[in-house]
């Protein structure tokens, strides 16, 4: 009984570590994928996938996905532009079917600029 207490004890132990090599063999390959993404493509796909909550935060003025976009755009003070971003709202969201239109408006509109 002893001994097949420590061969399963053995197995577990030999199965747990082969469990985290292929843990950290796909964490690896997916990592070098990631940095070698375009900053445009990484805010083009931000915007894409936080529309909804772009727009929501948009509207109040604040918010982590707020936040966040300024940063992927440089901007520096995250909150004078979730600020900008809410009082032209109508202008940024009004006609934007994609989000190339959203990123577009912001950067082309002076008051959004600032940030």
């Amino acid at each position: 009984m002893k001994k097949i207490t420590r061969l399963l004890a053995l197995s577990a132990l030999a199965a747990s570590m082969t469990a985290c090599t292929g843990i950290t063999d796909v964490t690896s390959s997916t990592s070098s994928t990631v940095d070698t993404v375009t900053p445009d493509v990484t805010l083009n796909e931000f915007v894409t996938k936080r529309y909804v909550a772009i727009r929501n935060e948009a509207a109040k003025g604040s918010g982590e996905n707020l936040n966040a976009l300024a940063q992927l755009m440089g901007k520096k003070d995250s909150h004078e532009f979730a600020k900008n971003i809410k009082t032209n709202f109508d202008y940024i969201f009004a006609d934007a079917k994609t989000p190339i239109d959203i990123i577009a408006k912001i950067e082309a509109h002076s008051e959004l600029a600032k940030g």
